[in-house]
């Protein structure tokens, strides 16, 4: 299901006004180490964000290694969602580098990981649609242990980006809410407790309810400091707890009531669009 709503200006971009993207000094190679146990689904490869909205226009066909086509994805969806990641982490005061990954069953996640920094220039040739081939994810035990850095991560599944449509309100309450487990190292929590919940994922069900409220909470108020609509969050809480009714997602028993967070949500993007803060 996909709701079109009317964008603000920051997200309005047509293909032929694109948002600046120009390149880093550094490459990123994201190594995402997922714990035995972990929530986040099965998650086999990564495509960054940034370099994928460079990479086309119209429809962009996702790849794994082999060339193989896994997702075709509307290339003015991920301008969207890159638009979008760019306002609330400038309103979190938060960088995060934000992936696409693999996925059935719609989820994001947000962790504290590693990334391998690769001086530009020092690459082999690649074509230019190697963006869209994606990367394996690699294991702790495999990984290449020189020039990583910590980064934040935020990873969105193939199934959330069908579930987000058009409609940059979601994307945004989306990447708010994931953004505000970072900012509040929900994270380095439930690392404390057990290292195995270190990633959050919207279905883990190792999060704090708690934790749940408040990045509902900041990651709605980031949203309409960006200029986008409070209702997005509302919406994508709604169509998350129909998919969880229906086809019984990772989400039951994992988080407060959705019906609990809708309310919550829908009583908070009242007293926004009254005042435009909270």
């Amino acid at each position: 299901m996909s709701i079109l709503c009317n964008a603000p200006l920051r997200a309005a971009k047509s293909p032929s006004n694109r948002p600046m993207l120009g390149k880093t000094a550094l490459s990123i190679l994201l190594i995402l180490c997922l714990a035995r146990g972990s929530h986040a689904g099965p998650v086999s490869y990564t495509w960054h964000l940034a370099e994928v909205v460079r990479s086309g226009e119209g429809t962009i066909e996702l790849r794994d290694d082999k060339g193989r086509i896994l997702k075709r994805v509307n290339t003015d969806q991920l301008l969207y969602i890159y638009s979008a990641a760019q306002a609330i982490k400038e309103a979190a005061e938060l960088n995060a580098e934000v992936f696409i990954v693999d996925g059935e069953e719609p989820n994001a996640f947000a962790t504290k990981g590693k990334a391998q920094l690769i001086p530009e220039g020092s690459e082999p040739p690649q074509d230019e649609q190697a963006a869209l081939r994606g990367k394996p994810v690699q294991t702790e035990e495999s990984k290449d242990k020189e020039n990583l850095v910590d980064v934040n991560m935020m990873g969105i599944n193939f199934a959330m980006l069908d579930m987000l449509g058009m409609d940059v309100h979601m994307m945004a309450a989306l990447i708010g809410h994931e953004l505000a487990h970072l900012k509040l190292n929900h994270g380095e929590e439930a690392e404390h407790k057990d290292p195995r919940t270190a990633m959050h994922t919207a279905a883990n069900t190792k999060y704090s309810r708690d934790n749940e409220r408040e990045a509902d909470y900041l990651g709605t108020v980031w949203s309409v400091e960006a200029g986008y609509d409070p209702q997005g969050a509302v919406r994508l809480q709604e169509l998350l707890y129909k998919n969880s009714k229906f086809k019984g997602g990772a989400f039951v028993g994992s988080h407060p009531s959705s019906t609990e967070r809708i309310a919550i949500l829908k009583s908070l993007a009242r007293r926004l669009g009254k005042d435009g803060s909270q």
